[in-house]
Order: C-alpha cells, then structure tokens, then sequence
C-alpha cells in the first residue's frame, strides 16, 4: 500500500500534538491554512476524518487518536536514528600539510584542539606531497599556494609576507638596528626555494633591493632549502632571516624571535596558506569545529600585518 504523503503525516503529528492548529502553524513556520489543508489531504487520501471540527475549536477523534499514537512512534523511531547517524563516530580527521607549517604552526594547535574536545579523533601526515581531497585521501590539507589559484572549497589562513628576524642573543652581539642599510654588516640566512612554475619566496637580494636600493651581502651565511630550517638557524642565533607570517609566528610570540623593524620593512608575495577540504560533501560537524577553531587560531596569531 502507497504511504500517505510525509509532509501531511509530519503536519498532522504536530497538530495532534498540539490540538491546536493555530500552534502548530507556530512550530511548523507555516500558516494555519496550510496546516489545515495538509489535514484535508490526509483524511481524504485515508478516507477518514481525523479531528472533529466546530465552529472554534478542533479535537482528536478515535480515528486521529489512533492514528496519532502509530505516527508520533514512527517520527521518535525516525529522530532517534538521525541522531544516532548524527552522533556516531566518523573515524578521525585526517589533516595533511607541509612538514614547516606542522612543526612551526599546526601541532601545538592540534594538541591544544585535541584536549578540548575529547570527541573528536584527529589524525596529521606531514609530507610535501599532495594528497586528493576529492578522493578522501585526507579530510582536510593545508595548502601552499598562490592567492589567484582558485581553490572554492577552503578558507584562507594566512596571507604571507617576510620580514627580517633574530635572536635577542644575535642582536645583542650584532648591535643595534635602526634602518635597513645597518643591516649590511648583518650575518645572513638564506633560503632558495621555488615551485614549478618557478614562483619562489622573496631573498635577501629582493628585501636589500627594496629597503636599501642595493643587493646588499649575498654571500656567506647559512644556506637552507627549507624556510622552516633558516627560521630555526634564526632560533638558534645563526643570524638573521627572512620570517613568514605564517612560519615565524610562534616564535615571534614566545620571543625566541625579534622583529628588529617592527611592522615596517615587509615584503608581500603571492602566496598564502590555505585550509581546504573536498567540494563533493560540506564539512561535517565535528571537520567544521575544527576549521572554525584553526581559523580563529590563525587569526589570533598572525603578525600585526603592514601599515597602510
């Protein structure tokens, strides 16, 4: 036998709830006209009437009691299993990211994360390699790339920029800087990294030709391929470096870092972290706390950005 139309049966349970249409229009956000049409339908696709109708007021009848016991069962056995759906574990989340910005941003995060919700099972593979988002290989993936990549599914979390940064132990051997051309005497740490299409992280030759108008000390220093391993050179007070938005943060807080210009002498690029996850489905609950928080993370840590 066919079953009579879903959104009658769920107007119907709500009215009989209620023994007031009126009501029922209220929870059901429609009016008292629909709720009664939906009614009418009812009873004439069951063939019998459901309420007894004076002039003010409708009432249950046998028939609507009866039926109302089957259908408020039905709608609680349907409810529970949603929530049963709702809530059942959904495995961890798996998170994917360079190793940089899982050692310098994301683990003391996802510590701090784990500890403050107990439900949620988290899950990181730090690797250089892109995993596939659209084929579940990872639930979500901080990714590297340039700020005209289109990328609809993910929200930005850093916009980078590099500024020169230090030890205090450096400075305090080095001397005092108070503009860019003191800088020339300075021990450097480089970094030479570039994508495939040949975009790569700005130098010391890019910042000395901003700032002091001259390539300045290309030569000597520390060389890394890794901005995470020169900004640890900087740690560790090899000299300076160029610092990330995203990467030197921490350090910067913590004051394992110095900015000797402050909020001045950045350089902007093309690039910018960005947390993404598959097109195909909308995060669930539990993946969109977790983005919400790294947002907020995110937000709350970057470097006070350049003056306008």
């Amino acid at each position: 036998m066919r079953l009579p139309s879903l959104i009658a049966l769920r107007t119907f349970e709500v009215a009989a709830r209620s023994r007031n249409f009126t009501e029922a229009a209220e929870e059901l956000s429609v009016t008292p006209g629909a709720v009664s049409r939906q009614i009418r339908l009812l009873e004439n696709e069951l063939g019998v009437s459901l309420f007894d109708r004076t002039r003010n007021t409708v009432s249950l009848n046998d028939n609507g009691r009866r039926l109302a016991a089957t259908v408020t069962q039905a709608f609680e056995l349907l409810t529970r299993g949603a929530d049963e759906l709702r809530n059942q574990d959904e495995g961890p989340i798996h998170i994917t990211c360079a190793p940089s910005i899982a050692s310098h941003w994301l683990m003391r995060r996802l510590n701090q994360f784990a500890a403050g919700n107990p439900d949620i099972t988290l899950s990181l593979e730090a690797t250089e390699q892109l995993v596939d988002l659209e084929r579940g290989e990872a639930t979500l993936a901080i990714r590297f790339t340039t700020t005209d990549a289109p990328m609809p599914a993910s929200e930005l979390l850093f916009q980078e920029e590099f500024f020169p940064v230090c030890s205090a132990a450096y400075l305090e051997q080095f001397g005092a800087v108070r503009e860019p051309r003191d800088m020339l005497g300075a021990r450097l740490i480089h970094t030479h990294w570039k994508n495939n299409a040949n975009l790569q992280l700005p130098s010391w030759e890019d910042w000395f030709a901003t700032y002091v108008g001259e390539p300045g000390p290309v030569k000597g220093g520390m060389r890394f391929g890794l901005i995470g391993h020169a900004i640890q050179g900087a740690v560790s007070g090899q000299g300076f470096a160029l610092g990330s938005t995203a990467l030197a943060c921490d350090d910067i807080a913590n004051g394992r870092l110095l900015l000797p210009f402050g909020e001045h002498c950045r350089l902007a690029t093309p690039w910018a972290y960005r947390l993404a996850w598959s097109r195909r489905s909308p995060p669930t609950e539990k993946v969109r706390r977790l983005i919400d928080w790294l947002l907020a993370e995110a937000r709350a840590s970057a470097v006070p950005e350049l003056d306008s």
